[in-house]
């Protein structure tokens, strides 16, 4: 039925992004050992900047999908043995170790998008909209909201990462790093969504799958932007508050 099928497609489109992204790190670090000069520092500064989203984003993932495939199962899925309620356990401790998730965003927001005077990123950001466009003008059938979708998310990550800029260069550092954890997911979906739309240009078998995580998934990025943007006021506010709470 069609949650089954979703919860399904959700499994798939969100592996192959995270595999993406994993791949194109790789492929900088190894293009990073094999250059020299100016080429050499681009691709050094394009593996430290995917290095945090290959981590956090695809470990993240791995428990996310390895829940949903749980639940996919139904109640069998809970006990021993299918085997999906051990794939979960087992997902669980990947965002922990190696760097916890949430030091791989704070690496990000203080580390990363300063690379290159503050430029990288968003010289990434037009590649990624470069793809865009390729899907725009591609006249291939199927991709339907794609190309709308991934300038929508695009265009939140490059005001977020902005954001985030403006706030550390004038010493808010905790303000930024307040977003850092949306931010990761948010330029990750991102980045993923045009991962996607890059190999069904290539293949159209996957315009399909590239449709539905633009259609279904990446709207939860106009969400994350919001939380960069406007969520660390809020989060200082409560944290004082569960303090005063706890020692009252």
């Amino acid at each position: 039925h069609p949650d089954v099928q979703r919860n399904l497609l959700t499994m798939k489109a969100l592996t192959q992004i995270a595999r993406a992204i994993s791949y194109s790190c790789a492929h900088a670090i190894d293009n990073a050992r094999i250059s020299s000069g100016d080429e050499a520092t681009h691709w050094q500064e394009r593996a430290n900047l995917l290095t945090p989203l290959a981590k956090a984003f695809s470990t993240d993932v791995g428990v996310e999908v390895a829940s949903l495939g749980l639940q996919v199962h139904g109640g069998m899925g809970f006990i021993e043995e299918t085997g999906a309620a051990a794939l979960y356990r087992d997902a669980r401790i990947a965002p922990i170790y190696e760097g916890t998730n949430g030091i791989q965003a704070i690496d990000l927001v203080a580390r990363k998008l300063p690379l290159g005077g503050g430029e990288h990123v968003h010289g990434y950001i037009v590649e990624l909209k470069a793809v865009a466009n390729q899907v725009r003008t591609s006249n291939l059938q199927g991709f339907g909201r794609t190309a709308d979708g991934l300038d929508k998310a695009l265009d939140d990550v490059s005001e977020a990462t902005r954001f985030l800029q403006g706030l550390l260069a004038d010493g808010q550092s905790d303000e930024a790093l307040a977003g850092a954890t949306p931010y990761l997911r948010l330029i990750s979906l991102a980045a993923g969504g045009a991962y996607l739309a890059r190999g069904a240009l290539a293949d159209q078998s996957r315009i399909a799958l590239c449709r539905f995580f633009a259609e279904n998934l990446l709207g939860e990025a106009g969400a994350l932007k919001e939380r960069v943007i406007g969520g660390a006021e809020s989060l200082a506010t409560a944290s004082k508050a569960l303090i005063s709470a706890g020692t009252s």
